[in-house]
């Protein structure tokens, strides 16, 4: 079964599954020059397969994200990007979604991409998140192209909110919240989550970059990184253990933490050296 196939079958039913796009690949990915295709694209009759999210990595994440059942539901994407599991809420029949995002919408990804070449030919290294003023566009937000033009193809209700998640302030809580790749960006982890508990009703699905040490397991231990060597990106800071990352998931106010892929997902080799893992949790009250 191809990986496309696999993330298909995962799904208890899809609203766009029959959707006709009307759109070759290529004529896709003209419409949404100048904008990184990173997560990739479902159409119903047409999968565009990201650059950094391909079909591959979406099999193995929509494993781990354990889905709940969405029909009904209100749901907040935070840090939605090009909208991946924005879509798949309403695919899943959730009945408002909120696609939330600033620095990837607002960004021109072209120049940025031309700055962090300039800074690491200078010998320096880029902040990609917060890059010189002339990068960031809040009114025409050239980096939500990708998204725009999928929810434009789909007949797509999800709502984009161009909003930095410590500014968001929605009338009503979220029955369900993702908050996917984002926590270890965060500069205070615990205001962020802190945060985030404030917007959740029901359920929480995080996923974050983790350690692991083998025999301390059970510490609730938080690494800091100084510089770029994770994934070549300065504001990647925060690694908690699957520990650290319940407690703190606690002391925000949630009772309950299932951990559905994190250490026990390693190999035996794996796990008797120190690593980074990735942490995929649900967090309930």
């Amino acid at each position: 079964m191809s990986y496309i196939s696999q993330i298909r079958a995962l799904r208890p039913f899809d609203l766009h599954k029959d959707h006709k796009s009307g759109l070759t690949e290529e004529e896709f990915r003209t419409r949404c020059s100048g904008s990184p295709i990173w997560h990739s694209v479902d159409l119903g009759d047409l999968f565009i397969e990201g650059r950094r999210k391909n079909s591959q990595v979406l099999a193995h994440e929509m494993r781990c994200a354990a889905l709940p059942d969405l029909r009904g539901k209100s749901v907040l994407d935070i840090g939605a990007f090009t909208g991946w599991y924005s879509f798949e809420a309403e695919r899943r029949g959730a009945a408002h979604v909120v696609a939330l995002d600033y620095y990837s919408w607002a960004v021109d990804w072209p120049k940025l991409t031309a700055y962090m070449a300039e800074q690491k030919a200078a010998g320096r290294i880029g902040d990609p998140h917060h890059p010189p003023a002339h990068i960031l566009d809040d009114v025409r937000q050239p980096g939500r192209l990708v998204f725009d033009v999928t929810k434009e193809v789909l007949h797509s209700k999800v709502d984009p909110v161009l909003s930095r998640i410590e500014e968001y302030n929605p009338e009503h809580r979220f029955d369900v919240v993702f908050y996917l790749g984002v926590l270890y960006h965060s500069e205070n982890p615990f205001s962020s989550l802190q945060k985030v508990a404030s917007l959740t009703g029901e359920r929480l699905i995080i996923e974050t970059l983790g350690i692991y040490y083998p025999d301390l397991e059970h510490r609730p231990l938080w690494e800091f990184f100084a510089d770029d060597s994770i994934n070549r990106d300065i504001t990647t800071w925060w690694a908690p253990t699957e520990k650290a990352l319940i407690d703190m998931l606690k002391a925000v106010g949630f009772k309950n933490i299932d951990i559905t892929c994190g250490a026990d997902h390693l190999s035996a080799a794996a796990k008797s050296k120190p690593g980074q893992i990735r942490i995929w949790a649900h967090a309930t009250r």
